[in-house]
């Protein structure tokens, strides 16, 4: 059987949760699974409950402390083959697991910024103690192994995909109006714990755009503790009437943005991988990332799109100008986008790895016939 421990699931848009909501389809297929979602509630997984049989699934409604307990309980009463760790912060529970019942296996998915850094005694520990690991990126993959000496051939490479069909709740509708112009889109998390998402490089240059592209408009969409500063800054630039904060949307809302805009750009800092890059691909928009982290993974440089410097306001100004008034280039690269997701980041690709990776890690006993049994109805212990 295999367990595994997620952050968040079908409570939540963006890149971890859509992984996560992978995993867990990827595991129905297996048959027996098990899965704890730390932050979700219980009414967030009713409907994918459903869809998802060969699966239990558990939410703890961000009590950390219960998932704790009842990771303890299960290690004390069911016997598990793996344990997927789906964060970091979560690797000691699969070590206490691997102690409790040694003949498991346990592997740690690593996804971005928090895995970049050395991290604290324990769970670094905990971290290099795992049997295997899983990264988003290479880059994630390279940053890890130096930050937490971990053995490279440990780690297994597994990018994320684009879902379809999207097991997620449905957040409120979108009331802005219609945005007409040239039109820039950028959809991401606004805090102020992560202020390298790069939507500020791109008002600070914003001024500059409209010189060449008069009509040029910027959609935000996502919110946080740091909107305000972005409201600020675009009022300082004299841009405010060209920046667009819109909010957290929901699924139909957001496609209409990504569907009617002319560009997606999000030239950020910290990207384990970019998942809304993926989303831009599917609507075969072309894409200005920056050249950092895991987004060059995924945007290609002159073929999808374009990869600035993070730091060069000029590179960045240019590019958006360049595609702003080049709009068969867009749609060729917009073209090659969608190509390179079909090739590369769709579900049965990701099935086809993640499923090599469970069967490459699972304990030598294990048989795949005893994987092809249904989950039972007693799943406590």
């Amino acid at each position: 059987m295999i367990l595994s421990l997620q952050t968040t699931t079908f409570s939540a848009f963006g890149g971890i949760p859509t992984y996560n909501r992978l995993v867990c389809r990827v595991l129905n297929e297996f048959g027996q699974s098990q899965v704890l979602i730390a932050t979700d509630h219980e009414s967030d997984i009713e409907r994918p409950a459903l869809t998802l049989p060969n699966v239990k699934l558990e939410a703890f409604a961000h009590n950390r402390l219960a998932l704790a307990r009842r990771v303890v309980r299960l290690g004390l009463s069911r016997e598990f083959d793996l344990v997927l760790v789906g964060h970091v912060n979560y690797a000691p529970l699969g070590w206490l697991l691997k102690k409790l019942q040694p003949r498991l296996r346990y592997g740690v998915l690593l996804y971005g910024i928090e895995a970049w850094e050395q991290l604290s005694p324990i769970r670094r520990r905990a971290l290099q103690q795992a049997d295997f690991t899983i990264s988003i990126s290479d880059y994630t993959r390279q940053k890890a192994i130096e930050a937490n000496l971990l053995i490279a051939e440990r780690v297994h490479l597994l990018h994320n995909a684009f879902e379809s069909p999207k097991l997620e709740a449905t957040p409120a509708a979108d009331q802005s109006p219609e945005i007409v112009g040239t039109r820039l889109l950028s959809v991401c998390r606004l805090d102020q714990n992560e202020q390298y998402k790069g939507v500020d490089k791109v008002i600070e240059v914003l001024q500059d755009v409209a010189a060449k592209v008069p009509d040029v408009q910027y959609i935000v969409v996502g919110g946080g503790t740091d909107l305000e500063r972005h409201r600020q800054l675009a009022l300082k630039l004299g841009v405010a009437e060209r920046v667009h904060f819109v909010g957290f949307l929901s699924d139909d809302a957001l496609q209409a943005r990504y569907q009617e805009c002319d560009l997606f750009v999000m030239p950020s800092a910290g990207e384990g991988f970019g998942f809304v890059f993926l989303e831009a691909m599917h609507y075969r928009k072309a894409i200005i990332a920056a050249n950092s982290g895991g987004a060059p993974e995924v945007v290609e440089d002159g073929v999808t799109g374009r990869l600035v410097e993070y730091s060069d306001k000029q590179g960045l100004a240019d590019a958006l100008i360049d595609l702003c008034l080049k709009p068969d280039l867009r749609a060729s690269m917009g073209k090659a986008g969608h190509q390179r997701l079909q090739d590369n980041f769709t579900f049965p690709y990701f099935r086809e790895k993640l499923s090599s990776i469970l069967w490459q890690e699972m304990p030598a006993s294990v048989t795949r016939d005893a994987y092809l049994m249904p989950l039972g109805a007693d799943t406590d212990g």
